[in-house]
């Protein structure tokens, strides 16, 4: 025999409707009383015995657009300090490869010219091509049953730690770029672009690392600053550094008059955006990692194992420097999938950087030196 609950709940909103039309055709009054009550008593019981099954394609829909955005919107909130480089995204092409035409350069200016004619030179431009980098998370399942009858969303829950997930490493693999992108082919960041601490022994402050490391300190700062000062890569308001927590606390102690005095030159707005202070002429950002460097000088890739005499370091760059280009968001979502008795998502997203100079002019890293 079929299963016609459905069915008699139809029934009894067509009963409904038809003693609606009468209603109104002939007056409220001219509505047996009987079947008035005969409608109620029968809807009440129909509803009291059918639940209609709240499938997730209505009740709960996905809004992929939602997420997608939250993700785009997030890559930036969570890391602001990739709004002070020069955004390359509207030279991406077909979300996948960015192709930039790159000026030849202007010719020499010759002070009181005597020889004549003078050489004809031809502008020799050049393309800059690089592909993004994807990021994928995992799928992820949510069995049929947790959407129903656990007492949190646990979609929610899921999906948003994934998202922060892929947040992360989207923001960890553009910094990577900034200071590995093979411009010539072989060049990385040059060895004397890594610069050390000088301040007192602290223990070493990244994971897996052991031992003591000299301090970040105000003056490593001021050291960056005259570098970038001596290369002509310095203007006022477009000067960075992202700190490590360790360095951020090193550098700024909460008991000192000085740190306020720093802290105070961010507006609510710039610390939402993840700003910390201002100082030595920097605008200086935080994050819970920035880059780890090996003894030999190696700067490791995210993720990778720390050994015990690895450093970390931050990281120094004037804002047209550098570039990052975004592709796209996309959220899969496969709903109430026969095969896992659930609904299956995964998120991808597009992105990717690199140093705009070939020599790497405008960027240092500042890591912690071994101290005794």
């Amino acid at each position: 025999m079929k299963n016609v609950k459905i069915k008699w709940a139809n029934l009894a909103q067509n009963l409904l409707v038809a003693a609606l039309f009468v209603a109104l055709g002939f007056g409220v009054k001219a509505v047996p009383l009987a079947v008035g009550i005969g409608l109620s008593i029968s809807l009440g019981v129909l509803l009291g015995f059918v639940k209609p099954k709240l499938k997730g394609s209505f009740f709960m829909a996905v809004q992929t657009e939602v997420w997608e955005k939250d993700i785009e919107e997030a890559i930036f909130k969570d890391n602001g300090f990739l709004k002070y480089c020069k955004n390359a995204t509207e030279n991406v092409i077909g979300n996948r490869v960015v192709h930039i035409p790159q000026s030849g350069g202007p010719g020499s200016v010759v002070k009181n010219r005597a020889v004549f004619p003078a050489a004809i030179r031809t502008r020799q431009d050049t393309d800059v091509v690089y592909v993004l980098d994807n990021y994928t998370s995992d799928p992820v399942k949510i069995p049929y049953l947790d959407k129903y009858e656990l007492s949190y969303d646990k979609r929610s829950s899921v999906l948003g730690e994934d998202k922060d997930n892929i947040v992360q490493t989207a923001a960890e693999g553009v910094l990577y770029n900034w200071v590995t992108s093979p411009l010539d082919g072989t060049v990385i960041l040059p060895a004397p672009r890594i610069l050390s601490t000088t301040g007192g022994a602290v223990p070493a402050a990244n994971p897996g690392a052991a031992g003591n490391r000299k301090s970040y300190s105000l003056t490593d700062l001021q050291t960056l600053q005259t570098k970038l000062r001596s290369e002509n890569r310095w203007f006022e308001g477009k000067m960075n550094y992202l700190a490590t927590p360790s360095g951020i606390a090193q550098m700024f102690p909460a008991d000192s008059l000085i740190t306020a005095t720093y802290m105070a030159q961010v507006s609510p707005e710039e610390r939402a955006m993840g700003l910390i202070a201002r100082a030595q002429g920097f605008n200086i950002w935080g994050r819970s990692s920035v880059y780890t460097i090996g003894a030999d000088g190696t700067i490791k890739a995210p993720g990778a194992v720390t050994a015990a005499d690895d450093n970390e370091a931050g990281i120094a760059w004037y804002s047209e420097s550098v570039e990052m280009a975004f592709g796209e968001v996309y959220m899969f979502a496969q709903i109430d999938s026969p095969t896992e008795y659930g609904d299956v998502y995964s998120f991808i997203t597009r992105i990717g950087g690199r140093a705009r100079r070939t020599g790497y002019e405008g960027i240092f890293l500042m890591q912690q030196a071994p101290a005794a």
